[in-house]
């Protein structure tokens, strides 16, 4: 479904980070008054986001995922509030998926920098804004090139490291590094820390706090990743704890089930 080649062909660039560096903290969204988001209207936000991008998928055409885009837009306009951002910038990841699927690269283009944008419109951003708005950043650099993409790339590779900073335990911020890692060529450094990124990741809770208004993703996509990873490098054993485990805890993954194929008679 995602052309993930080249997207991270230049992440070999190194943008040092001083641990001491001040950043302009966010407060966490599991901190915030449960209240508070009930009168968001955000229930349930992400399963409706990915229900709609795979309805948009089977049918063809992307008006589900408009119409919730509308109906945050609008919540964003009674709302002053940085999660509505969030959701926007998570929403718009998808659709550029389904743009790119659909091979009208431009659309791709043009939704993930909306997506950029709504998540750079965050002031004081908080460790999930910096994970999600490291990966729409490194989709978009298959849109670029040369100078472009590298300055991209470091992007990425700083918002990823500001949010371990901000929240070392963080399964978001560690998915999206190892996802970095894993699709980076060896020849430019890749390779090196997926695996411990995705370990990390898949021992995380998807949550800080259950809250159906609250980011969860990350697990199931960090299961998947560390299987593939292991099949290539024909490590079965592993592929095959790590693919028991992942299918215990999301029976109904396609994502991990598609998976199993590869591992019969190994």
């Amino acid at each position: 479904m995602r052309k993930i080649v080249l997207y991270f062909l230049l992440l070999y660039l190194q943008i040092p980070i001083n641990s001491c560096e001040q950043i302009a903290q966010g407060k966490p969204y599991y901190s915030y008054n449960l209240d508070s988001l009930n009168a968001l209207g955000l229930q349930n936000i992400q399963k409706k986001i990915n229900q709609n991008f795979v309805q948009s998928l089977i049918a063809k055409k992307p008006g589900l995922l408009y119409e919730l885009d509308s109906s945050l837009m609008r919540l964003g306009n009674k709302y002053q509030n940085p999660l509505i951002d969030y959701w926007r910038g998570y929403l718009q990841y998808y659709l550029a998926i389904y743009y790119l699927d659909s091979g009208e690269d431009h659309l791709s283009e043009k939704t993930i920098n909306e997506g950029i944008k709504h998540l750079e419109t965050i002031k004081k951003k908080n460790s999930e804004d910096l994970a999600l708005l490291a990966l729409l950043q490194s989709f978009s650099i298959q849109f670029k090139m040369g100078m472009e993409a590298g300055a991209i790339s470091g992007l990425v590779k700083k918002n990823i490291k500001r949010a371990l900073m901000l929240d070392s335990e963080n399964l978001r911020a560690h998915f999206v590094g190892g996802s970095i890692d894993y699709y980076t060529p060896k020849q430019f450094g890749g390779g090196q820390n997926a695996e411990s990124y995705l370990l990390k990741a898949v021992e995380l809770p998807s949550q800080k706090i259950k809250n159906d208004y609250l980011p969860s993703w990350g697990k199931e996509e960090a299961y998947e990743l560390l299987i593939k990873m292991y099949i290539q490098e024909k490590d079965f054993d592993k592929a095959k704890k790590y693919f028991r485990i992942g299918i215990e805890e999301f029976p109904k993954s396609y994502l991990i089930n598609q998976l199993a194929q590869k591992l019969i008679g190994k």
